[in-house]
This record gives C-alpha cells, sequence and structure tokens, in this order.
C-alpha cells in the first residue's frame, strides 16, 4: 500500500496472502514516534520536527486509516500508543497531526469497541516479552527457577565465566530474575552485588548506594557491602585476576544513570583502584573499588536511552498483572 503526495511517499508492506501490514515496519514507526520524536518535542515545541518528517507522520496517519489492522495488530505494533501521544500532547505536535491522529483515534475506537488507551499491549501471549518464558500466575519464584533448570533454559548457571557472555551494552530486562535467566548473572537476588568465586570476579548488579558517581556513567567507584566477599577478587594482588566485569545497573540504584524500570547491562569495565575506609557509623572498613568502561564498548549514550518506551511498559504491565493476582490468591 503507498500514498504518493507532491513531495513525499510512504509505503506499508503488505503480505499478499492477506490484507495485514508489515507489522515490524509499524512497531519501528511506533518507536521512532515515542521515543525519537516526542522526546525532541518535548524539549524544543512541534519546530522540533523537520518538514520530511511531518510529511512521512502524516502520510502515516492516513495509510493507516486503510490500512486492515486488528486488535491483535495494534498490541503487537503499539501504534495506537504512539497515536495517543501524538492526541494527548496537544500543544506539542503540528495541529494537522494532532488532527490526524484525533480522527484515526475515533475510526479505531469505533471500530474495535473501546477506547484505545484500554487495549493494552501483548507481554505473556504469542509476540510478547514473557511469551514462553513463564506465565501470569508464575508467583513463586523458586518454583519457577526449578521449571527453568528442569527445562534447561536457565542460563544463569553458566554466568561465572568473563567476557560478555554475548550480550550487548544496553540489553534490559523486567527485573533480576529475568536477568539470571538470560545468563548474564548467577543470581536471582534483587539485592544486587558481586557476582564471583575464588579466583575472579564476574558481574556486579549495582543496587540502593552502590554506586558514587564520577564524572560520567563511564566511570564511578563501586561500594561493596560489608558481607560481599566478592570484593576481594576485585582486589586481588594479581592484575590477571582482575579481568574486566559486566556492569548492570538496576533502576533501584540512587544514581544519575540508573534505568528507568528493570536491570540495564551497562558493558564491561575494568578496575582502576580502590580505597579502604573505616566507616564511623558501624565501625567497619569500607571498601570502595573504582571502575573505568573499556574504550572499545560501544557509546553510553545508546546504552542510556534503555529502557526503551515499550520496554518501561513492559515492566509496568508486569508488575500490574502479578500484584493482581497476589490480591486474588490473598
Amino acid at each position: 500500500m503507498q500514498i504518493q503526495t507532491q513531495t513525499h511517499s510512504i509505503t506499508i508492506h503488505v503480505d499478499n496472502r492477506s490484507s495485514s501490514p508489515n507489522l515490524r515496519f509499524l512497531q519501528s514507526q511506533a518507536r521512532w514516534i515515542r521515543d525519537e520524536l516526542d522526546p525532541q518535542i518535548a524539549i524544543n515545541g512541534p519546530d522540533a520536527l523537520h518538514s520530511d518528517e511531518i510529511l512521512k507522520l502524516d502520510d502515516l496517519l492516513r495509510t493507516l486509516q486503510d490500512a486492515s489492522l486488528t486488535i491483535t495488530d495494534l498490541k503487537t505494533t503499539r501504534i495506537h500508543l504512539a497515536v495517543l501521544l501524538i492526541c494527548s500532547q496537544g500543544t506539542r505536535w503540528p495541529r494537522r497531526l494532532i488532527d490526524r491522529s484525533d480522527q484515526l483515534t475515533h475510526m479505531w475506537e469505533r471500530k474495535f469497541q473501546s477506547p484505545l488507551k484500554d487495549i493494552g499491549i501483548l507481554l505473556y501471549e504469542p509476540g510478547g516479552r514473557l511469551h514462553g518464558v513463564c506465565q501470569p500466575n508464575d508467583i513463586d519464584e523458586e518454583a519457577l527457577i526449578n521449571h527453568w533448570r528442569e527445562t534447561n533454559t536457565l542460563g544463569g548457571l553458566f554466568a561465572k565465566q568473563s567476557g560478555s557472555l554475548r550480550f550487548r551494552p544496553g540489553d534490559w530486562w523486567i527485573s533480576p530474575l529475568f536477568a539470571y535467566r538470560a545468563g548474564i548473572i548467577s543470581t536471582p537476588s534483587r539485592s544486587g552485588g558481586i557476582i564471583s568465586d575464588p579466583e575472579r570476579a564476574y558481574a556486579i548488579l549495582m543496587t540502593d548506594d552502590s554506586e558514587l558517581c564520577g564524572p560520567n556513567a563511564e566511570e564511578f567507584f563501586y561500594r561493596a557491602a560489608d558481607t560481599d566477599r566478592g570484593k576481594f577478587s576485585l582486589t586481588s594482588a594479581t592484575p590477571e585476576s582482575r579481568t574486566p566485569v559486566r556492569i548492570l545497573r538496576s533502576h533501584t540504584l540512587r544514581s544519575f544513570h540508573a534505568p528507568k524500570a528493570g536491570v540495564r547491562y551497562d558493558g564491561l569495565y575494568r578496575v582502576t583502584g580502590w580505597r579502604v575506609l573505616p566507616d564511623e557509623k558501624t565501625k567497619k572498613t569500607k571498601y570502595e573499588i573504582g571502575f573505568k568502561r573499556l574504550e572499545n564498548e560501544p557509546s553510553m549514550s545508546s546504552v542510556l536511552r534503555r529502557p526503551t518506551t515499550d520496554e518501561v511498559e513492559d515492566y509496568t504491565e508486569y508488575k500490574r498483572l502479578r500484584r493482581r493476582r497476589r490480591r486474588r490468591g490473598s
């Protein structure tokens, strides 16, 4: 399907076997609107959009009016949430795009007999982040971990290895439990800490007040817990044992660089030094260990964009469904 104006055109690819548009394309457009354009407009107003971007969006919205989308298509792509965003931020977006989005919203709400905001997203269903991973009634984490172990889907059993383990900076999970399943850390504990053995340290999940912020997200001091013996692996006397470690930040971390939700992998960091200080309150010894990100890691600017709007929604929906399940079970 293609719509042509005098200066611009946009194509939504259609499966020849049906009238369904390419959902992956619509998903990318929804993310473009919500994660790239809207933050620009929030800062600079409607003038932040270039003329070609306005034309592209206008063509997209007009094409959507003629597309045969199902309610599952909307949940899969979240294009309805991008359209709602334009409508709800009336003072931000150009007027012609707001009017077009209003028309599309009314059309979809009549078609699906539901307010768009109530249509929701996919999470446990096919196409959702947690499809095949767990079910909404999996409240008992220990039982869930045993299930993963029995089905050979528990990657955390192999997390005590050096290097990136093929994870990419910016990779994100709803909680430490799912990062554990993925295999980047060897414990589902929400309290975080150092992943280590007597030989070396492999990863750190930073939570609460464990980060002492440095000049940027690539340099900082880590405050090790008094009971965490992993600090001795990080401060070992031989440089060979201090291999780069995987650094993950949790949303519970009190830091400018913490993710908005969930757990994010920020890349490989090396130890640059440490200081051992007396804690005047507890009379115990504090270990503060310096880290610097490896120079060949991808830019932190792209990493700090995670979680995306989709990911924050997945986190929020996961928490909502767990609360509802707990209330029903109590």
